[in-house]
């Protein structure tokens, strides 16, 4: 390709890049990627009003969907509310493990485990030096917790963690 240097930045001209060699296959979903994912109905303004010399008439479907744009803009859905809700303290305890942490803290913990009471929102946080102690700590909540408002634990949410499926969890 050649460009005019304008101070920092070169400006290309499409007339006299490589690309001008290869217009008999040329298509709007092509220009379309060379552009940076321009929006069809722009990259269609852009034809019909020669914005851009060298940019070849095409026909353009303003309704096109690109696989590349819907990847690059797709995200993660919330998550449907939960129709269960906990009528008293520890019926439901969520708890997931976190780490390891770039810096161990100065007891050499690398770890922590939360624990939620989906009634109250309680909250337990405990450190860790391993993964491995994840079911020490919840049995030292769950007898912490247990003693505090004198009900059992009855269900554990966790996320199936490595952590969670030791044999002694179960």
């Amino acid at each position: 390709m050649k460009g005019q240097r304008s101070e920092s930045m070169y400006v290309m001209s499409a007339e006299v890049a490589y690309v001008d060699m290869t217009s008999k296959n040329e298509t709007a979903d092509l220009w379309h990627m060379r552009l940076g994912h321009v929006s069809y109905y722009k990259l269609d303004v852009m034809m019909k009003k020669s914005m851009l010399r060298g940019l070849p008439e095409l026909e353009v479907r303003t309704d096109a969907i690109c696989a590349g744009c819907q990847y690059g803009k797709a995200h993660q859905l919330p998550y449907a509310d939960s129709k269960f809700q906990a009528k008293e303290p520890l019926e439901l305890v969520h708890s997931d493990v976190f780490g390891p942490f770039k810096q161990a803290s100065n007891g050499g913990m690398k770890y922590m485990v939360t624990f939620i009471d989906d009634f109250s929102r309680n909250v337990w946080v405990y450190f860790e030096k391993e993964k491995s102690d994840t079911f020490l700590k919840f049995k030292e909540f769950k007898e912490i917790a247990e003693s505090e408002v004198d009900r059992r634990i009855r269900c554990l949410q966790t996320d199936n963690g490595g952590e969670y499926s030791l044999n002694e969890f179960s």
